[in-house]
């Protein structure tokens, strides 16, 4: 499992390590878009992601983008974090599995090992595979099928995907910033690979404070 999961972190992401940018206003275009349609009464950040997409194992578990924008967000204040159903054949069902996730508090017991049964092992091919990763992760059997089963899961499933049409998601990872500002991944330039997540966090709390300017 170390090896396959170092291999899933480590390959398919080509993000650039090259010279540390002064400390400035990030630049529209470069930096970052502004959505024509901005979603109103949006969270401050929101991230959309999926277990099919090599950048967003990346991004969680060598980049540690995530928890580097927690950390300049108000304390109790967390990214919310939401699963494209459009990619992959299963990918309605692991965006079920990520409310099932939520609901249960084991994000952070069952995400990596969902990237590595997608991406690596090929496993996730039915709804009890996915089952299957829960249940190898700790989850009990019965918390698993009442979560699943119940309207608290069915009603953040349909959230997430209702919030990436409202966000006109077309890839991923994609941050946005209050509804209003899409973070351009590839215009983050940190003077190490091991800085991406601290840059990027950079970037959102300058945005943070755009809008509140505006």
């Amino acid at each position: 499992m170390f090896r396959q999961l170092m291999f899933l972190l480590f390959c398919g992401v080509g993000i650039a390590c090259m010279p540390a940018l002064t400390q400035a206003a990030p630049v529209e275009g470069k930096n970052y878009s502004v959505l024509k349609t901005p979603v109103k009464d949006a969270p401050a950040v929101v991230e959309f992601f999926s277990f099919y997409c090599p950048p967003c194992a990346a991004f969680s578990g060598r980049y540690f983008v995530s928890q580097a924008v927690e950390k300049i967000l108000p304390p109790g204040e967390r990214v919310v974090k939401y699963h494209v159903s459009s990619m992959g054949p299963m990918g309605k069902e692991l965006t079920e599995a990520w409310s099932v996730a939520q609901v249960l508090g084991v994000e952070d017991k069952v995400e990596l090992p969902l990237f590595v049964a997608t991406q690596i092992n090929r496993s996730i091919t039915t709804e009890a595979s996915i089952r299957q990763v829960f249940i190898e992760a700790g989850v009990s059997e019965r918390d698993y099928d009442a979560a699943k089963n119940s309207m608290a899961v069915r009603a953040l499933t349909a959230k997430q995907q209702e919030a990436a049409k409202a966000y006109g998601v077309t890839g991923t990872p994609s941050f946005f910033v209050k509804g209003k500002y899409l973070v351009n991944n590839g215009g983050i330039q940190p003077s190490t690979e091991q800085d991406y997540g601290k840059s990027f966090a950079e970037v959102v709390s300058a945005l943070l404070k755009q809008q509140e300017q505006e």
